[in-house]
């Protein structure tokens, strides 16, 4: 009789000891699927951030464009019917439809890892060779549309959203104080390993954008092809 309690005590702490353990690696499971949530949150709140105030408050039109007497970024609080500044009137950038304003990094070269992250860091950065806005010819800026989250602190990442301008949205460049307008005539997905369009390719002026694409990842480039107005 002994014995079978014996037994009996030793089988029942033997489930009791088997159902922690699976208690304790369920709550081990869930506990690194709430950390790895977290650190994909972490590592694209900026994405998803752009996301949600791109279709939250989107910007039909732009009545106005001016260069600003002093450098300021005021696309957060950008309206329909506020006048909009350049953040460089030297050399700067402004998509209304995506809300990109920033200065331009000129004469980069795109080929050099530590001279375009350098230049990455204050801006868009235009490509060594290419043609400025008061030349003929293509003009080339690239900038980052997708870093984790501790470089979207250190790089200036404006391209997030660059994948989502269409045929006919503006894109307007300030260059030594002069405004230049331009319009898409294109949006494409390539391979980085192409590299055709830092060169001249039409007869009329272009503005040429290049990022990653998809957001969050480096698979492919975005590249948008703008003519001048």
């Amino acid at each position: 009789m002994l014995m079978e309690e014996i037994s009996e005590s030793s089988s029942q702490a033997k489930r009791i000891s088997k159902e922690n353990v699976r208690t304790t690696l369920r709550f081990i499971g869930w506990l690194l699927i709430v950390a790895g949530l977290v650190v994909l949150i972490l590592e694209f709140k900026d994405i998803i951030n752009a996301q949600i105030d791109y279709y939250v408050h989107p910007v039909q039109d732009v009545p106005e464009v001016k260069v600003a007497e002093q450098k300021e970024d005021i696309t957060s609080q950008l309206k329909d019917d506020q006048k909009i500044v350049f953040v460089d009137q030297e050399f700067g950038l402004f998509i209304p439809k995506i809300k990109a304003n920033a200065a331009v990094i000129s004469n980069v070269d795109p080929y050099s890892y530590n001279i375009y992250m350098e230049a990455l860091e204050k801006g868009i950065a235009h490509a060594k060779g290419t043609s400025l806005p008061n030349q003929s010819g293509n003009v080339f800026l690239f900038a980052h549309s997708a870093v984790n989250f501790y470089d979207s602190k250190k790089l200036n990442v404006y391209f997030y959203l660059l994948s989502k301008l269409e045929k006919g949205d503006k894109v307007y460049v300030s260059y030594k104080g002069v405004i230049y307008k331009y319009k898409v005539l294109s949006t494409r997905f390539v391979m980085p390993s192409e590299v055709k369009y830092l060169g001249d390719y039409m007869e009329k002026d272009t503005l040429t954008l290049m990022s990653c694409w998809p957001a969050g990842t480096n698979l492919k480039r975005t590249i948008v092809t703008a003519v001048r107005d």
